[in-house]
């Protein structure tokens, strides 16, 4: 409680402090909303400019809502733009000490353009969305100026996110509502709406994030609306939103630098081109020393876009991506005497971890006619990793220094520390193949489907896609600590000998089929949405050092849902029920360690279930904007996900809980005041009926129930509150995130030990803090602080299985992010 009372006493510090520093001068405020039926669009751009080619841009809220404040006088132009509807634009003369009403009712736009988005559309404005939404616009993402996509991603009710090792956030472990949030496994997770896991179906685990340097918008999705994508659709779907290229020359430079050794330095240009054709460039280069020794890394990271209007009712639109990084990433985590002594320990001065990507997208879209589009898109994908790690043992604490220390079994009585045997390392080496093309049609109004047995209008969308994707996982044994190539075995001595396997080949490969029908059926003040996926697909598995072992299984399911919307006393309520589902991935599990222990179930393993129910309300309370919902979530045959437990499906696990997005505009009321930002969870997960393997010291081995035990790493109290404030041409936001003790396995073992494998995670608390500033309208300067006060706190113990203590296997406690302050210029033209 100490912690959390230093955090809120400094919180409340800089609160007073930049509420101080506002002043109260002239404003502007208005409405966006569509021609038609007068919904509002939220994030639109709204852009106010002078004669001197002074500008100043903010974004519509949930409620199409915008507003300027400090503006200082003179003759303006302002330009309200939205995607697939026309720009408003009118002349504007501002005095001083009055305040300006601007209402724009936008047309939609004759020139078809690519769908990137999943939320919130020229037809599906996000207060209509029938189920529990976040959207982060591309103004909150510039002012919070992220490391990684991870810091935002927990500002969303309901996402947990937990350390890794890394400052780039490239490997993803977030998991929402209640699910294990390692490496992401449950969720689909998409770049402008195409698939970007290196294998959807048997190894969804995210090892490539895009930068967030890159991203304009940041969509979340956790109810019923999921079955249009799949086949992950029990956690939720995040969509990474890059924009399209701009229509007129432009761009803008970012460089950034600050703790830690981190620089960083991003450009796009776009606009280019003829009247049809209009091309985006963008790069990024990456680089910082981490927050722990030997933990460097750099990133490069290029994409080019194109987008060519072929005529008013056609546009292709293609993107090309690479991705490149560099890192001393390790899995050597902390043991406790390390962790309490020196957090930032990391002896692994070889370990390397290396990512290459590179990814084609294209998307086709046309309006057949006034009732009818369809889109087409083709994606292709080659993702090759290299990890190489130096084989682990433990030593005295007090041989840390000693250049040949002496190996310490775990059990010893001894202090210990986890670090290098200093003589051999090992290599993961992970290659994936990814093709697919999916075709959608979308009808304004429902040729067939519930709406013409029901008489009443609807829209609807139908749609399939074909995939393919070949996965080798490879591991080889090294001969020294820096070793980047290996061997598979040990060739046999003589021909009665069989060679001494060493190293690991398996090869798979899912052939996979998927479609879906959704439906918007009307009813007056009521809207309902039944939707149907079906999932098809075959995997294969190849064990090439067991004589080519060959595996297979196909596997059918059909994931209804239904949803709805209506109004209620002003307020959109919404609802749903949808099948949850994840993919059996047996190759997956394996690479994880699940079942190392157990019996060889090859491909032969169920798929997780579940029935997802929620129900909610969002809308306007004088000056607060909301979104409250509840969940639930029965789900079957889940697997326990602990690094190396034995594996057992799960009869059922419960989640439940409730969710509260909530801003207070407190700059209505008086333009000084900074709005105020809430964001809570409250989760509760249990074990209905559940056996595994044992991995508490005493009983390893043998079968447990878990009956009435808590999922890991799903925290009952997830807590953000902020204030944030946009002046003429200063801006801030400050965050408190609080995240409650966990459990870190399925037996919930409170105790900790001293080589950091096991016990609860504290809870632990950090403030965040970003400013940046106007100095004209071509430049911005930024500062931001993650982690202001260097909290040092257990980040997680992802990597870490009690039941197996050797220090080659677990890796102990990886410490959560330190201070991180940046300071940064950029500059658009």
């Amino acid at each position: 409680m100490g912690k959390i009372a230093k955090h809120l006493l400094a919180f409340v510090s800089l609160s007073i402090a930049l509420i101080s520093a506002s002043e109260i001068e002239t404003s502007i405020k208005g409405s966006v909303v569509r021609q038609g039926n007068n919904a509002p669009l939220s994030g639109a751009n709204v852009i106010l400019t002078n004669k001197d080619d002074f500008e100043i841009g903010t974004a519509t809220d949930e409620s199409g809502m915008f507003y300027f404040e400090n503006t200082p006088a003179g003759k303006y132009t302002i330009t309200i733009s939205f995607i697939g509807f026309q720009n408003y634009e009118s002349d504007l003369t501002i005095e001083e000490n009055r305040s300006y009403t601007i209402n724009a009712v936008l047309e939609i736009q004759a020139i078809v353009m690519a769908k990137l988005e999943i939320i919130s559309d020229a037809n599906a404005p996000y207060q209509s969305f029938p189920g529990a939404a976040t959207v982060l616009d591309v103004k909150s993402l510039n002012l919070i100026d992220p490391i990684g996509t991870q810091e935002v991603l927990e500002l969303v009710p309901g996402v947990n996110g937990y350390a890794d090792d890394g400052i780039g956030n490239s490997r993803l472990s977030i998991g929402i509502r209640g699910l294990n949030p390692r490496r992401s496994s449950r969720i689909l997770i998409l770049e402008d709406g195409i698939p970007i896991q290196p294998a959807l179906y048997v190894y969804p685990n995210m090892y490539y994030n895009p930068p967030s340097d890159r991203i304009d918008r940041l969509e979340v999705i956790k109810g019923s609306a999921a079955i249009k994508y799949g086949p992950q659709t029990m956690g939720g779907v995040i969509n990474y939103f890059t924009k399209r290229p701009r229509n007129d020359f432009g761009g803008r430079f970012k460089v950034k630098a600050g703790e830690n050794g981190f620089a960083s330095f991003f450009s796009e240009v776009g606009g280019f081109g003829n009247g049809k054709v209009k091309p985006e460039v963008q790069f990024l280069l990456k680089k910082g020393d981490g927050f722990r020794e030997n933990n460097s890394f750099e990133q490069m990271n290029g994409t080019v876009k194109l987008n060519y209007n072929k005529s008013a009712d056609e546009n292709i639109y293609l993107k090309a991506n690479l991705n490149y990084e560099n890192s001393n990433a390790t899995y050597t985590g902390l043991t406790q005497y390390s962790f309490e002594n020196n957090p930032k320990f990391n002896p692994k001065k070889d370990d390397n971890f290396k990512v290459f990507r590179t990814a084609i997208d294209l998307i086709s879209t046309k309006r057949i006619n006034a009732n009818l589009s369809k889109s087409t898109t083709a994606f292709i994908s080659f993702f090759d990793r290299r990890w190489w790690r130096e084989n682990d043992i433990f030593i005295l604490a007090s041989d840390v220094d000693n250049p040949s220390p002496v190996a310490q079994p775990y059990y010893s009585i001894n202090t210990l520390v986890r670090t290098g045997n200093g003589k051999d390392n090992f290599g993961i080496l992970r290659t994936f193949y990814v093709l697919g093309a999916e075709q959608t049609y979308s009808f304004n109004r429902t040729p067939f489907g519930l709406s013409s047995l029901l008489n009443t209008s609807s829209s609807m969308e139908v749609g399939a896609r074909i995939y393919f994707e070949r996965f080798i996982d490879d591991k080889q044994t090294g001969s020294s600590v820096d070793s980047r190539d290996g061997i598979y075995f040990i060739p046999a001595e003589s021909e009665d000998d069989d060679p001494v396997i060493v190293g690991q080949s398996h090869h798979y490969e899912t052939t996979a089929f998927s479609g879906f029908i959704s439906e918007s059926i009307e009813f007056n003040n009521l809207t309902i949405n039944p939707g149907l996926r079906l999932e098809v697909f075959e995997q294969e598995r190849i064990d090439r050092l067991a004589g080519s072992i060959y595996q297979d299984k196909t596997l059918v399911a059909l994931l209804p849902g239904i949803g709805f919307t209506t109004n209620l006393f002003g307020f959109n309520m919404f609802g749903g029920i949808h099948r949850g589902f994840t993919p059996p991935s047996s190759g997956a599990l394996k690479i994880l360690n699940f079942g190392a222990a157990g019996e060889s179930s090859g491909l032969d393993l169920k798929a997780e279930e579940s029935w997802n129910k929620e129900i909610g309300i969002r809308g306007k309370i004088s000056l607060v904007d909301l979104e409250l919902s509840g969940f639930h979530l029965g789900i079957e045959n889940l697997v326990a996900a602990g690094r190396g437990t034995a594996f057992k499906n799960l009869g059922k696990v419960n989640t439940m809980g409730v969710e509260l997005n909530s801003k207070i505009n407190s700059s209505q009321l008086m333009k000084f005041l900074p709005d105020v930002h809430l964001i809570y969870s409250f989760l509760q997960s249990e074990v209905v009926d559940g056996v595994i393997k044992s991995n508490v010291r005493g009983s390893i081995g043998s079968d447990v129930s878990i009956k009435g035990k808590e999922l890991p790493y799903a925290p009952m109290h997830t807590l953000t509150t902020g204030l944030s404030s946009s002046l003429d041409k200063f801006s801030y936001r400050l965050d408190l995130r609080y995240v409650s003790e966990v459990y870190t396995d399925f037996e919930n073992i409170k105790e900790t030990d001293k080589l950091g494998i096991q016990g609860k995670i504290p809870s632990y608390s950090f403030i965040n803090f970003s400013a940046d500033y106007n100095l004209s309208s071509n430049y911005r300067i930024f500062l931001t602080g993650k982690n202001v006060t260097d909290e040092i706190y257990i980040g997680s113990r992802l990597h870490s299985n009690p039941g197996q203590p050797q220090a080659n296997i677990s890796s102990g406690i990886l410490p959560g992010p330190r201070r991180q302050i940046n300071l940064g210029v950029e500059y658009k033209f």
